[in-house]
């Protein structure tokens, strides 16, 4: 099994590959830098770029392998993952206003490689090797097993401390005059289904907790969450942001990535 992250020569690609390489280490996975041919990137760059990575991945003792793939992306990286096993795939996004749309990483996420896709927003640099906090947002108790583990895997290399922070849809309306005995209810109710969860973080090497939120604009309300909290890095499932609503020409996770005060981590599993 081997964990691929997608490299282009830039310092966004490879700031990402930090993720990737914390990721394999922790479950002792071979990386595999990966580059696809394109006009646009310039090979002495990516060529340095794979010679920083290797040198840290060999100092940390992370298995490492680099290749190289010509002609049409779609094509070549479907045949390339029909003779491998893949864990992940990390890419990174444009630092440019549209960070997913026409972009590598849609691309990836569109083609069905039937392989979990993380799709990295680099906004700070600085605290990629040293996470103290890590938080997975969710709606309400909707947590799949593999963005649990995805999370947890995260989590665990970093021995950075773990937050689930549930947002439960409201209307504006109904918020401004929620009930708290309901409220309570329901709360308690997710605490309840995600009760195995927990179980399973109380086993891992990280202290966990679960955050509790009404919302009726889930990418707003993680940028403010972002803010009052201490968190380092934000993984979101998501797919259920990346849709666009008739009236509104931007995608949640767009205006997510491009409001953020740090890092975020887009995951698309192959389950969704």
């Amino acid at each position: 099994m081997k964990v691929i992250a997608a490299i282009n020569g830039s310092i966004a690609a490879e700031s990402m590959v930090f993720y990737a390489l914390k990721y394999a280490q922790v479950q002792n996975l071979t990386l595999v830098l990966l580059h696809i041919e394109n006009k646009k990137d310039n090979l002495d760059d990516v060529e340095a770029s794979i010679k920083r990575i290797t040198t840290l991945a060999y100092s940390q003792d992370i298995k490492i392998e680099s290749v190289f793939l010509h002609g049409l992306p779609k094509q070549a990286i479907k045949k390339f993952l029909s003779s491998v096993h893949v864990d992940t795939i990390f890419c990174s996004t444009r630092r440019n206003k549209k960070f997913t749309t026409d972009s590598f990483s849609e691309l990836l996420i569109k083609i069905n490689l039937n392989v979990d896709i993380a799709v990295v927003h680099i906004v700070n640099i600085n605290n990629i090797m040293d996470l103290s906090n890590i938080t997975l947002s969710i709606k309400e108790d909707k947590l799949s097993v593999k963005k649990f583990t995805f999370f947890a895997t995260l989590a665990s290399a970093y021995k950075a401390d773990g937050e689930i922070y549930s947002l439960s849809s409201i209307s504006r309306q109904k918020l401004s005059i929620v009930d708290m005995h309901e409220a309570r209810e329901r709360l308690s109710t997710i605490n309840y289904n995600l009760k195995h969860f927990m179980k399973l973080a109380n086993l891992m090497s990280f202290n966990i907790h679960i955050k509790h939120d009404f919302t009726y604009n889930e990418a707003n309300s993680i940028l403010m969450h972002i803010v009052k909290s201490n968190t380092n890095l934000v993984i979101v499932g998501a797919k259920r942001l990346s849709g666009t609503l008739f009236f509104k020409k931007e995608m949640p996770i767009e205006k997510l990535m491009r409001e953020a005060s740090i890092n975020i981590i887009a995951f698309y599993t192959n389950e969704d």
